[in-house]
């Protein structure tokens, strides 16, 4: 596809980059929105069945100790762990060759890649919030 991309006279990197970042950057910041509220969810049902708290209850102290800042933190790291996994994976799959193990071993790159950059954005990102006191 990037050979032909290329023979076309297109950039590769102008074409397949972009709507890739831009898919990431959309959607793990509401992937990130939904497993937090399955979480709360998951945690009432919890509440209700195993420690008898009513739905009620649960629902208000949520609601008190859940703060604005938490839930923009949250989606302001899902927003840099998306670019990070879109960098990664277009970076890898751009520097991937033409046989069917070096795309296996450029996903597989990709993969640790991309990890690498979440774990070391995270460690960064949280002593960033905490010098500003989020």
């Amino acid at each position: 596809e990037i050979d032909a991309l290329r023979t076309l006279g297109i950039s590769p990197v102008e074409f397949l980059v972009p709507p890739r970042l831009l898919a990431l950057v959309i959607m793990v910041p509401l992937l990130t929105l939904y497993a937090d509220l399955v979480g709360i969810l998951a945690g009432m049902v919890v509440a209700i069945t195993i420690f008898d708290i009513s739905a009620f209850e649960y629902s208000v102290q949520t609601l008190r100790i859940l703060d604005m800042s938490d839930i923009l933190v949250g989606l302001s790291k899902a927003l840099v762990y998306g670019i990070c996994i879109a960098i990664a994976g277009c970076l890898r799959g751009l520097q991937c060759g033409r046989s069917a193990s070096a795309v296996g071993q450029a996903t597989t790159s990709a993969v640790v890649t991309s990890i690498v950059y979440i774990v070391v954005s995270a460690s960064a990102l949280t002593i960033l919030f905490r010098e500003l006191g989020i």
